[in-house]
């Protein structure tokens, strides 16, 4: 069975309570001598910081009861999802411990899904279905969030989505710059509320669409081909040495950074987001960005960013060029000199903004992904 980890604290905290308000019931065991020495309980109290699970009471006959030298593993077997604690407080039938900072969950996308950011401002273009009624045909412009070449998700203004249901048939036209004149046939499948960063924003909202009909080789190749270009870019360069981190890598290690200083964790996954900017700058701009920058600050200000980012930055360079700055970027850095570093980088591009030497906008850059 394929797993996947989430260190979203939302996610996290809002599985965990929804076990615990259903009153769903857990598997806890504990691994001796090449055994798996299996509890059952319940979750009975999730908040921000700490979690309590209370155990059956047949544990009181338990012949091994738990040991704090131990993992301890606890598994929600109706939803198949993982965590594992290294250190708890046990009271009697209580088990006490910290919120977990990783969720494992099945895997259950048959087909790999590629997300792209909000702020991409990438377009898909879909018509509505006339249900014999061609008056009511609307042609709607929207941002693509994720696509497959089984379906994608795009967000949509809640003035736009009046007339929408799940279950509808729409026509994507167009994704990204390929145009689909006639139409792919797709069913919307979901309709949610979308939040854009931290802040929660009522008038978005995230529509899931699947494909209802086999591909014209013409449309699998255009949406195949942007799929392939993400993938590339996600994987980052094809290097052994560190070239940035995947979106569950930097969650994981915001997630550990908060645990310890919150206010730090916030403050860089904000000047993340700030220099991530810099995937939109044209060849020219990013030429003359790197001539310019202090590389030793920028290879510790990306220590926290994407691959993708790294990619982008340095596929088009010279290969001495790339391998010394990969050279720098391989160098580990605390989380506060991390920061420091990208307040720098950020108070740069700022300045070159101003002065009109870059133009971060995702409009200016390729429009193929």
């Amino acid at each position: 069975m394929k797993m996947w980890s989430t260190y979203r604290k939302d996610i996290i905290i809002s599985k965990l309570r929804k076990i615990c308000e259903n009153s769903e019931v857990v598997t806890l065991w504990q691994n001796r001598n090449g055994e798996k020495i299996k509890f059952s309980g319940v979750i009975t109290e999730v908040n921000d910081s700490n979690t309590i699970i209370e155990l059956d009471p047949s544990y009181k006959k338990s012949e091994y009861p738990l040991t704090k030298d131990e993992t301890l593993f606890v598994h929600y077997a109706a939803g198949d999802a993982l965590f594992k604690k290294e250190t708890f407080m046990t009271k009697e039938l209580e088990i006490n411990f910290k919120t977990p900072v990783e969720l494992m969950m099945k895997e259950r996308r048959k087909i790999e899904r590629f997300s792209f950011k909000y702020q991409d401002f990438k377009n898909v273009t879909f018509k509505t279905s006339s249900n014999g009624d061609n008056s009511n045909v609307r042609t709607l412009s929207s941002i693509l969030k994720d696509l497959s070449t089984e379906g994608l998700s795009l967000v949509i203004h809640e003035s736009e989505i009046k007339g929408l249901s799940e279950g509808d048939s729409v026509y994507i036209t167009a994704i990204t710059d390929q145009k689909m004149d006639s139409g792919h046939l797709g069913e919307i499948k979901y309709i949610a509320p979308y939040t854009v960063g931290v802040e929660s924003d009522s008038q978005l909202f995230k529509i899931g669409v699947a494909f209802t009909e086999s591909m014209e080789a013409v449309t699998y190749k255009s949406i195949h081909s942007i799929v392939d270009k993400k993938q590339t870019k996600l994987k980052g360069l094809s290097v052994d040495t560190f070239n940035g981190l995947t979106e569950s890598e930097q969650e994981k290690l915001l997630r550990k950074i908060s645990e310890d200083n919150h206010v730090l964790s916030n403050n860089i996954r904000e000047q993340i987001e700030v220099i991530d900017r810099l995937r939109y700058l044209t060849t020219q701009m990013k030429q003359k960005f790197l001539l310019e920058v202090n590389l030793d600050l920028l290879a510790a200000a990306l220590r926290m960013s994407s691959k993708e980012l790294v990619y982008e930055l340095m596929s088009e360079v010279t290969d001495t060029m790339r391998e010394e700055f990969l050279y720098k970027l391989d160098i580990a850095k605390a989380p506060s000199a991390i920061n420091k570093a990208q307040d720098e980088i950020v108070k740069f591009m700022r300045e070159k903004e101003r002065a009109g030497e870059l133009v971060l906008d995702p409009e200016s850059f390729e429009t193929l992904v």
